[in-house]
């Protein structure tokens, strides 16, 4: 049987908008997004809220909305993000990780740590799993 042209076409197309939108295929809209420059390059971040499990107080959401929307990053925030990245890489990975790479997913981990922190300081560690923050980023 011969596939038609057309209908290949629509599939690659899919499949690639599958590809490139990560998170929002299966988030649905960002919770925030941010541009910023990497190693003077454009980036995006964007981060999505979630429950990990049933009945999560509508206290840690509120906690985690608010940290999410307030999360500043500053320089010494950027600074401390890049330094726990730096550690938990290996030598190979930091050889081969990219300025670009390294200077926007210090950004993402700047907010996403934030977020973290206030669910902690308000009785939601990360270690009890309540609610997760999923991030990507892209870098033009």
């Amino acid at each position: 049987m011969k596939t038609p042209r057309l209908l290949v076409g629509a599939v690659f197309v899919w499949a690639a908008a599958v590809a490139l939108s990560g998170c929002a295929l299966v988030h649905g809209p960002a919770d925030r997004t941010d541009e910023f420059r990497a190693a003077d390059r454009e980036c995006t971040g964007s981060w999505w809220l979630g429950d990990l499990r049933a009945g999560v107080s509508a206290d840690a959401r509120q906690v985690a909305e608010k940290a999410l929307a307030d999360a500043e990053v500053t320089d010494d925030r950027l600074a401390s993000a890049a330094s726990l990245l730096d550690l938990s890489r290996n030598e190979l990975e930091s050889a081969s990780t990219s300025a670009v790479e390294a200077e926007s997913e210090a950004y993402v981990l700047a907010v996403t740590l934030q977020v973290k922190d206030a669910l902690d300081e308000a009785g939601y560690p990360d270690i009890d799993r309540v609610m997760e923050v999923w991030s990507e980023r892209r870098c033009s």
